[in-house]
């Protein structure tokens, strides 16, 4: 589904180069759960931002079903990010001012839909996530651990082929980012997505098919015996 090979990423930093990935490569199968650990910053937000059109790599090439990104217009890069990746983040940018019904109808509307189709999808995705009856609540009203399953629904509801999630329980308690992660697997199993999932929180990484470690630019398999160190 994703494929990376010999990815490299060079930022400018005063006089030298930092390089945050250095000829890393990644292969991932469809329908795998795969789960990108390391320490901040070694690069795995970089990283998922690359996978998901967002960045532009400084080297090496990518591919979503074998079509490289380097073939791309920015134009085709939008349409494959809005098409085929969802994105939930550590904060979940969610417009305050709108309701969650809103909010999770919004890239709908951005590719097209009406407002009558995005809203029926979003309402189906709110009660997928328990949150049928908070549609018509503003962003702004509602609870973190809401917050969160609101973010999800809206990265679901186009029907991506990829969900990028970068730290999706960084900012909730535990009780709130296990619920999160009992959703997200459910989700994952039941609409047999592909998803790429980076976080610090080993629990959650160990319910995936492969955790990855991000270390020195490159990524390395970890067994269950190392996630408990």
């Amino acid at each position: 589904m994703l494929r990376a090979e010999k990815l490299r990423k060079v930022f400018r930093s005063g006089r030298s180069d930092l390089v945050v990935l250095d000829d890393l490569d990644l292969n991932v199968r469809p329908g795998e759960m795969v789960a990108i650990v390391g320490e901040s910053g070694s690069g795995k937000s970089t990283l998922l931002q690359i996978l998901g059109t967002l960045d532009i790599a400084s080297g090496g090439e990518i591919y979503f079903k074998g079509v490289p990104y380097s073939s791309l217009s920015d134009a085709e890069k939008s349409r494959l990010r809005n098409e085929n990746f969802g994105f939930v983040w550590q904060l979940n940018y969610l417009l305050p001012e709108f309701t969650a019904l809103e909010n999770v109808g919004m890239p709908l509307r951005i590719r097209g839909l009406s407002s009558a189709e995005a809203a029926v999808r979003a309402a189906e995705w709110l009660e997928r996530v328990g949150l049928n009856d908070r549609g018509f609540h503003r962003a702004g009203e509602l609870s973190g651990g809401e917050q969160q399953r609101v973010a999800l629904a809206r990265a679901l509801a186009g029907g991506p082929k990829v969900l990028m999630a970068d730290e999706p329980t960084g900012n909730l308690d535990a009780g709130n980012g296990e619920r999160i992660a009992d959703l997200m697997q459910l989700l994952h199993r039941e609409h047999g997505m592909t998803t790429v999932l980076v976080t610090h929180n080993m629990g959650f990484a160990q319910r995936c098919d492969r955790v990855l470690a991000l270390e020195n630019g490159r990524l390395e398999t970890v067994s269950f015996s190392q996630t408990m160190r």
